[in-house]
């Protein structure tokens, strides 16, 4: 659960527009932090297997929603119901980052959807060697977080 939590502060950090305010009095000053209200973020992720990570993030993301999404039997014809995506940033997360299912639902997102891949990231824990190298290939600004990459047999 702490790993997942650190892997999302760590995917979000330099993407979250954050508005310092200074208040100033007679004898000192106070700083406030606000979150940018136009910003929105989507989080495409199986709520069944990833409940641990995701369970958090609200404490940390304003403004986000959370999608359940199928990663191992998945179908770009089954991804209608993503249509509301347009101005949000997206952060897909993932345990197991092993199976190409993941190439399927981000082709959909960048070619059907006409998103960005700059305004797509994915977080995982394991990420497989191959999938990590196509992905790069690609789309080569879509940001990948994970805390290991591994080789496949």
């Amino acid at each position: 659960k702490l790993l997942g939590y650190l892997l999302v502060y760590e995917t979000i950090r330099k993407w979250v527009n954050i508005h310092y305010i200074y208040i100033k009095n007679i004898e000192s000053y106070k700083e406030i932090y606000k979150f940018d209200t136009q910003e929105s973020y989507i989080i495409l992720t199986n709520l069944i297997e990833c409940n641990d990570i995701v369970s958090n993030i609200s404490t940390i993301l304003p403004k986000m929603c959370l999608q359940h999404i199928n990663f191992k039997n998945n179908q770009q014809d089954n991804y209608e119901y993503l249509q509301t995506i347009s101005k949000e940033k997206i952060i897909i997360v993932e345990k197991f980052l092993n199976n190409y299912s993941i190439i399927r639902l981000i082709d959909y997102l960048v070619k059907k959807q006409k998103i960005k891949s700059s305004q797509i990231k994915i977080m995982c824990v394991t990420c497989s060697h191959s999938i990590c190298e196509y992905l790069g290939n690609q789309y080569q600004s879509l940001e990948i977080y994970t805390t290991k990459i591994y080789k496949n047999q």
